[in-house]
C-alpha cells in the first residue's frame, strides 16, 4: 500500500509504502527483543552479584542495542531506494527545522511542557517500581532506577574516576549523540513513524510515542517518563515535521543535564 503524505512544508509530498498494523508492532518489538537479550543473556554474567552494572557493561549494551536500531534503518531506507546521503533522505525523514515563527512557539512550549512533566513523573517512577512484576533488578543502573535515590553524577557512574576524565566526557557524548539519538530518532521517527500513517491516520504520532514507551518494556520501571518524552519527540518530528527537533529533545531530556554534571565533574566541580 502506497499513501501520499503531505508533510508540514508545502512543497513536499512523499510517496512512501505503508505497513500494515501487524508490520508495525514487529518493527516496534524486535528492537525490545533485541535489548532484552542483551540486557539479561550477554550482560548479566558481567555484572557481580550484589553489586552495580560496570560503566564499561551499559556503554556496550546502549552501542550494541541502539547502534542496531540506526543500522536497520538505514538499511531499511537503503531499501525504499534511497541513498544515503543528506541531500537524498531530507523529504524521506524531514531533515529540516520548524518553518515559521508559531511553529517555534509550539515547540518551545511543548520542550517546556515535556520538561516539566518528566520532572513530575519521577513520582510516578517510583511508585510503578514497587508494583511487583515492575520492580527494577537491584543491579540496575542507578541513573536509571527510580528507587535507588543519588546525589551526584559520581553515584551514576562509581566505577570511574571523572576527575579529569576527559576522554570518558568525549566518549559518553559521542555515544549519546551517534548512538542513542541518531539511532533511535532516525528510526523510530525517521524511517517508522511516516510508515506509520495508513494505520493510525493523523495521531499516527500518537501511536508512535505510545509504542516506542512500550517498546521499553525492558525497563518499564520506567514507562511514566518515558510516555512523556516519546509523544514529545514524536510531536516534534509529526505536527511540527522536523527530525532535527526531535533530536534536540530527545538529547536535552536524555543526556543534556548529565552532560553538564559530567564536564562539571571532570572540572573537579560538586
Amino acid at each position: 500500500m502506497v499513501i501520499t503524505r503531505e508533510g508540514v512544508s508545502e512543497n513536499v509530498v512523499h510517496d512512501i509504502p505503508q505497513y500494515t498494523f501487524w508490520q508495525i508492532l514487529l518493527m516496534f518489538s524486535w528492537p525490545a527483543v533485541w535489548f532484552s537479550f542483551l540486557i539479561y543473556v550477554v550482560a548479566r554474567p558481567f555484572i557481580p552479584e550484589g553489586g552495580v552494572t560496570p560503566t564499561w557493561v551499559l556503554l556496550a549494551v546502549i552501542v550494541l542495542g541502539t547502534g542496531a536500531e540506526l543500522a536497520a534503518g538505514l538499511v531499511l531506507l537503503r531499501r525504499e531506494g534511497y541513498a544515503l546521503t543528506v541531500a537524498a533522505l531530507r523529504d524521506r525523514i524531514r531533515w529540516q527545522w520548524p518553518k515559521g515563527w508559531r511553529a517555534w512557539l509550539i515547540a518551545l512550549a511543548v520542550l517546556v511542557a515535556g520538561m516539566v512533566l518528566s520532572m513530575m513523573m519521577g513520582g510516578a517512577n517510583r511508585a510503578l517500581a514497587s508494583v511487583p512484576g515492575f520492580v527494577p533488578p537491584d543491579w540496575w543502573p542507578a541513573a536509571s532506577n527510580p528507587t535507588v535515590q543519588i546525589s551526584g553524577v559520581a553515584e551514576a557512574f562509581p566505577d570511574v574516576a571523572l576527575q579529569g576524565n576527559w576522554l570518558f566526557v568525549l566518549l559518553y557524548f559521542v555515544i549519546g549523540l551517534v548512538f542513542n539519538i541518531f539511532g533511535e530518532e532516525i528510526y523510530y521517527r525517521g524511517f517508522l513513524m511516516p510508515k506509520m500513517r495508513a494505520v493510525f491516520g493523523r495521531w499516527d504520532w500518537v501511536a508512535n510515542g505510545i509504542l516506542f514507551t512500550l517498546k521499553h518494556v525492558y525497563q518499564r520501571w520506567l514507562f511514566p517518563a518515558i510516555l512523556v518524552s516519546g509523544l514529545g519527540f514524536a510531536f516534534a518530528f509529526g505536527p511540527l515535521g522536523s527530525l532535527p527537533l526531535a533530536m534536540v529533545f530527545h538529547w536535552i531530556g536524555n543526556f543534556l543535564f548529565q552532560m553538564v554534571f559530567l564536564v562539571m565533574a571532570a572540572f573537579g566541580i560538586g
